[in-house]
C-alpha cells in the first residue's frame, strides 16, 4: 500500500517512453542515450508517455540519473504496472539496429509524362544466362497488394526484361507494400535472391523520392537527405502551412493511381529543406530518412582569392591553406599536367582538418569520394581582368536593406542574404564574433539576432557590405553639456589609430539635430570609411 501511494504521488521511474512529434509520429526513446545537451534540450520540450499506461511522463535529467517518470498525482496512472524495461529494451535495440543496419533499398521509382507522374516498382539487372532459362520456362510473376489479391494489371512477364537492363512496371494500384509470386521455374531461386519476395511500396504518409529527370527512386529507408538538393516528395494530402518553416516546395504534377483504404488524390512536389530544424527533423524521421545539413567539402580560408566559375584564382605563386569538416573522411589529391596525382597533407584542429597545397600555375584538386572537385591558378586571363564587386541583397522583413543600414528589431526577425557571388558573412555581437557563414551565395534566416548586432559581408578581405541593430539611442540628440564648436575641436584634436567607420555613426548622423559641424565631421568619416578610434569613443559617449 506504501509503494502504491509513493508511486501515485512521485510517479514510477522508468528508462523508455514514446515521444510524439507534432506530425502524428511516434518513437521510442530511451532516457540514457542523450548524449549532448541539445537533443536533452528537445526531450524536454517534447510531449512524452508511457509506452504501457499511454499517459503523460516527465523526463529528468539530473547528476545522479537520468530517466522518465509519469505526472505526479496523475489518478489515470495509480495502475499502471511498474513495467518491466526489458520489455521494451528489446524493442528500444530492435528499433537501433534497424537504423543502423537499415537503409533499406527502395525499388519504388516515380517517373514524369506531360503533366503527370507514374508509380513504378524498378528491378535490378539479371544476367543473359538467367534470363533465357526463365524465357524458355515462360516464367512469370504475379503482384501482390497487402490483401494477398492478384493485381491484374500489374504482372510481370520475363519477355520484358533485358539482361543486364533495371526492368520497370508501370504500378496502377498504390499500396505501402507489395509482394511477388513466382510461378515455378529452374531459376526462381535465383531471381528472388535478387530481386525478393516483399517489397516497399508508397505510405500513405508520403514518400520523398531523388530528383531525376527519368525514373526518379524512393529514397532508402533511413538513406541521408541534405538542404542543398532538390527532392520529389509524394502526398496525398496537403502540405500544412507548419512545413513553411523549414520547406520550400512547388507543385509538379499529379501521380496517376488507384488506392484502397484512404484518399488517391496523390501529388508530386519539388521540395528543398531551408534549415535543420527540430520540425525538419521530425518531418525527416516520419519520411524514415535522415535529414542532414550540408557543408561545402573543402574551404579554402587563405589567401585571398577570386572564385571564376570552379576556378580559384591567386594574384602569384602560393601556398593555399583550407579547411575539411571534422566528419570528412575523405583524402585530397592534386595534380598538375606535368606532375601526377599526389595526397595532400591534412592536420587535424578542432575545427577539423587544415589541408596545405602549392600553387604555381595551374592545378587540379579532388577527393576520394569523387564528391569534390576544384582548380587554382594563379594565371589571370583576360575574362577577369577587371574586378566587380559583388550584387548583395541583405532583406529584413521583405524590405531591402542598404548598405550601412540600421533596423530595428522586431519579436520575429527574418533577416535574409542574397549576392551574385560567394562571399563570407560575419556575424557580431559588438565587437565579439558570434558565427561565420563561409562561402555562401544565400541564406535564407540569420538566427540569434540582438541588439547591438552587426551584419559583415566580406568579399576576399574587402568589405562589401554591413547593417547593424542599434542599441537604445534617443530618437532626436538635442542637449549636450558641450556646443557643436567645443565638440568638433574635440573630434579633430582626439585623432588616434584610424578604425573602419562603424554603422552607428550613420545612426547618430541621422538623429543629430543641430550640430553641423560635427555633421560635417561625421558626413566625411561615413565618405572615407574610417575615423579614429579615440575621436569614435567620444562620439559614443557624448550621443549615446
Amino acid at each position: 500500500m506504501v509503494k502504491e501511494i509513493y508511486h501515485y504521488l512521485r510517479g514510477v521511474y522508468v528508462d523508455y517512453a514514446i515521444r510524439k512529434g507534432h506530425f502524428g509520429s511516434e518513437e521510442l526513446i530511451y532516457a540514457k542515450d542523450p548524449e549532448d545537451s541539445r537533443y536533452i534540450q528537445n526531450l524536454q520540450n517534447s510531449q512524452l508517455i508511457c509506452p504501457e499506461c499511454r499517459e503523460p511522463v516527465i523526463f529528468i535529467n539530473t547528476l545522479k540519473r537520468i530517466y522518465f517518470r509519469h505526472t505526479p498525482n496523475n489518478p489515470n496512472t495509480h495502475d499502471c504496472p511498474n513495467y518491466s524495461d526489458s520489455k521494451y529494451a528489446e524493442q528500444y535495440q530492435q528499433q537501433q539496429e534497424l537504423r543502423k543496419s537499415g537503409q533499406r533499398s527502395k525499388r519504388i521509382y516515380i517517373s514524369k509524362s506531360g503533366e503527370t507522374f507514374g508509380l513504378f516498382l524498378g528491378f535490378p539487372p539479371l544476367d543473359e544466362e538467367v534470363v533465357v532459362a526463365a524465357k524458355n520456362e515462360h516464367l512469370v510473376i504475379q503482384i501482390i497488394n497487402p490483401n494477398h489479391a492478384e493485381l491484374k494489371e500489374n504482372k510481370l512477364l520475363i519477355n520484358q526484361v533485358i539482361p543486364r537492363e533495371t526492368t520497370f512496371i508501370r504500378l496502377m494500384w498504390i499500396y505501402d507494400n507489395y509482394s511477388l509470386k513466382y510461378s515455378e521455374c529452374s531459376v526462381s531461386d535465383d531471381i528472388i535472391n535478387i530481386w525478393d519476395e516483399d517489397l516497399a511500396g508508397l505510405p500513405e504518409s508520403g514518400a520523398l523520392f531523388a530528383y531525376r529527370k527519368d525514373y526518379a527512386r524512393g529514397i532508402s529507408d533511413y538513406g541521408e537527405i541534405t538542404t542543398d538538393k532538390y527532392y520529389y516528395f509524394a502526398t496525398a494530402t496537403e502540405i500544412p502551412d507548419s512545413y513553411n518553416d523549414f520547406l520550400e516546395y512547388e507543385f509538379a504534377g499529379k501521380l496517376e493511381g488507384r488506392t484502397i483504404g484512404y484518399e488517391s488524390k496523390w501529388m508530386i512536389y519539388r521540395v528543398q529543406f531551408t534549415k535543420v530544424t527540430e520540425n525538419a527533423h521530425e518531418f525527416a524521421n516520419l519520411m524514415r530518412v535522415e535529414l542532414i545539413e550540408w557543408h561545402p567539402p573543402l574551404i579554402p580560408i587563405w589567401p585571398p582569392h577570386v572564385q571564376f566559375g570552379n576556378r580559384q584564382v591567386y594574384s602569384r605563386p602560393t601556398t593555399v591553406v583550407s579547411l575539411a569538416q571534422r566528419s570528412d573522411e575523405s583524402d585530397y589529391y592534386q595534380e598538375t599536367d606535368t606532375q601526377s596525382c599526389l595526397p595532400i597533407p591534412k592536420y587535424r584542429i578542432n575545427a577539423g582538418w587544415l589541408l596545405s597545397s602549392s600553387v604555381k600555375g595551374s592545378m587540379h584538386i579532388t577527393s576520394s569520394s569523387g564528391q569534390y572537385e576544384s582548380h587554382l591558378t594563379c594565371e589571370y586571363t583576360e575574362e577577369i581582368s577587371q574586378y566587380f564587386a559583388p550584387e548583395i541583397t541583405l532583406e529584413y522583413e521583405k524590405k531591402t536593406l542598404e548598405n550601412g543600414d540600421l533596423f530595428l528589431l522586431k519579436e520575429k526577425p527574418y533577416l535574409s542574404f542574397k549576392s551574385d557571388s560567394k562571399c563570407n558573412i560575419y556575424h557580431y555581437s559588438e565587437r565579439q564574433l558570434k558565427n561565420i557563414h563561409w562561402n555562401k551565395m544565400s541564406i535564407l534566416e540569420f538566427f540569434d539576432l540582438s541588439k547591438g548586432d552587426r551584419i559583415c559581408v566580406r568579399h576576399g578581405m574587402d568589405i562589401v557590405y554591413q547593417v547593424a541593430i542599434p542599441k537604445h539611442i534617443s530618437k532626436v540628440i538635442n542637449a549636450s553639456v558641450n556646443n557643436d564648436e567645443e565638440i568638433h575641436k574635440k573630434l579633430v584634436l582626439l585623432g588616434g589609430t584610424f578604425i573602419p567607420t562603424p554603422v552607428n555613426t550613420k545612426y547618430i548622423l541621422s538623429n543629430l539635430g543641430n550640430y553641423p559641424k560635427v555633421s560635417g565631421y561625421l558626413r566625411q568619416a561615413l565618405q572615407y570609411g574610417k575615423i579614429p578610434q579615440h575621436a569614435y569613443d567620444n562620439l559614443i559617449s557624448e550621443f549615446t
